[in-house]
């Protein structure tokens, strides 16, 4: 499988000099590069305009006049991927850096997977500088199934339920199949939403330990509570908002085929609610925005953004 045939797709928005490191570490390995900007601000379009004249044809960049959302500027790079022909489309956030020869071992996993025109998705090893984040996946043979799995370098895990959109190497033809990214989840579970319906259609997803890809999940933070160091990473109202709300959308669209999913996320949100209540600030403020994403998913209501 040659890198040519890989497109990958970067949606940037207020970014900082992480971009422009991951735009560094990526160009040796895939083919092309669509940037597609939600408006950053004249400072990093200023740089991107240069990255893109310095790479002559390697770097594309489309420009937004505002935050179209994460899923609509996703949608567009994958659009134009998908007319200029590429076979892969690698989708990265902005402060997403890829380790050297991230590419390639994620096209060797899936060549040498032993039933390959059945997985559509493969996906590398997270990993932060701050150590936040685990090497772990998220596996699901069947509905009553759902398990994290330690996996590290030399693994690769089959049957699995959800990735992070970071990082996630996807066939051109999964996205003719199944559709694209959710435009109306503006940003967060825009990836489990996709994985789900990719599964639904009959896609398999693996996770690559060879593969490894550093990513910051939210914002950093270091607290003492009660002589003991915390180290985490916390969102804002905004972003808790846009999850609560999405998650909910995502229950009621795939969560009766995957119940086992249910147990997972009453899990996931016990540890967020008491890591907000316990160590974080603004409390009141991102409790009330957890609560109206849950009013707006029940009654079906969509806001316009404020950020």
């Amino acid at each position: 499988m040659q890198q040519t045939s890989v497109a990958a797709v970067i949606v940037s928005y207020r970014s900082d000099d992480r971009l422009f490191l991951g735009l560094d570490a990526l160009a040796p390995q895939v083919g092309r590069i669509i940037v597609v900007d939600n408006d950053s601000g004249a400072v990093v379009t200023g740089k991107l305009k240069d990255a893109a004249t310095a790479d002559g044809s390697k770097i594309r960049l489309l420009l937004n006049e505002g935050n179209a959302g994460l899923a609509a500027a996703q949608n567009q790079g994958i659009r134009l991927a998908l007319e200029e022909g590429a076979d892969w489309v690698l989708l990265l956030d902005d402060d997403s850096v890829p380790d050297a020869g991230m590419v390639d071992a994620l096209l060797a996993a899936y060549a040498d997977h032993p039933m390959p025109e059945r997985i559509g998705l493969v996906a590398p090893r997270l990993h932060d500088a701050e150590c936040t984040l685990k090497s772990r996946a998220y596996v699901s043979k069947h509905a009553f199934d759902f398990r994290r799995v330690r996996f590290g370098p030399g693994d690769v895990v089959d049957d699995v339920a959800f990735v992070m959109a970071s990082g996630s190497l996807i066939k051109a033809e999964v996205f003719r199949a199944v559709g694209l990214m959710r435009e109306d989840f503006f940003v967060d579970y825009i990836d489990f939403e996709f994985a789900f319906r990719m599964r639904r259609f009959g896609w398999g997803l693996v996770a690559v330990g060879n593969a490894g890809l550093e990513h910051r999940l939210g914002e950093f933070e270091h607290k003492r509570l009660l002589g003991r160091d915390f180290r985490f990473n916390s969102h804002s109202g905004f972003r808790r908002y846009h999850i609560y709300r999405n998650r909910m959308r995502v229950w009621r669209a795939h969560g009766l085929r995957m119940p086992a999913f249910f147990a997972f996320e009453a899990a996931s949100i016990a540890i967020d609610l008491a890591k907000l209540i316990l160590l974080e600030d603004s409390k009141l403020e991102k409790l009330g925005a957890i609560g109206r994403g849950v009013v707006h998913a029940v009654l079906g209501r969509d806001t316009k953004p404020a950020a």
